[in-house]
């Protein structure tokens, strides 16, 4: 069983799917409209996330937020169904 926090899987997966689409903070930002300091303090784990904001992320990468908050989320698994939807 997992015990990790929702907002500790969030930021994981957060943190996979940045990785895993090459995008910068700044871009991310505004891509969201997520203020930047927000997004630093979240990515820093400083604060937890809001479901808004979990929310705003997910529509941004087209995928569900639920995904976000799952122990069991692969960000390139995520990207490849996306992928295939879009054909």
């Amino acid at each position: 069983m997992n015990y990790r926090s929702l907002n500790s899987i969030a930021a994981t997966n957060i943190d996979s799917m940045r990785g895993a689409t090459h995008e910068s903070i700044e871009q991310l930002s505004a891509d969201t409209n997520i203020p930047l300091s927000t997004l630093k303090a979240r990515l820093a784990r400083r604060y937890s996330y809001t479901l808004d904001e979990i929310e705003l992320l997910a529509r941004h990468w087209e995928i569900d937020g639920a995904e976000l908050l799952s122990p069991d989320f692969s960000a390139t698994k995520a990207l490849a169904s996306k992928e295939g939807e879009a054909k």
